[in-house]
């Protein structure tokens, strides 16, 4: 009689174990991509991290920073002026910096999280300069 349990015991618990796997629709979800999830997450994480700590709030700290030295000297009269973008520089470049830091944040975790998950430990994933 103790065998009998036993063995019923192991029957329930390996069909606990099975069934998930068992109700699964491998049409719906191929098995690549069940596998493929962690190293895409794994590569997703990075990719996010990477592009959203430095690549992301440089490329964006640099565009902003010059956008608003331009912005500022055009009002001044000649946005291509050189005379202009000097005076310009202190003031629109600072508050370009100020501005571009949070959204090259927001894009670049954005932009590594997407391209990391479609392309993990791709440099794509950590850049987020558009190829051009």
């Amino acid at each position: 009689m103790k065998l009998f349990g036993r063995m019923m015991l192991a029957a329930m618990l390996t069909t606990s174990a099975v069934a998930p796997a068992l109700a699964m629709d491998y049409e719906a979800k191929p098995i690549h991509w069940v596998l493929m999830s962690p190293i895409r997450t794994v590569g997703a994480l990075s990719g996010a991290v990477v592009s959203g700590a430095v690549s992301g709030p440089t490329d964006a700290v640099w565009h902003h920073g010059a956008k608003g030295t331009k912005k500022l000297a055009g009002k001044m009269g000649d946005e291509n002026g050189m005379g202009q973008q000097l005076v310009a520089l202190p003031a629109g470049g600072s508050a370009g910096l100020v501005m571009g830091a949070p959204v090259g944040v927001c894009h670049g975790v954005k932009h590594g999280w997407k391209t990391g998950w479609e392309h993990p430990f791709s440099r794509w994933s950590y850049i987020t300069m558009e190829e051009k």
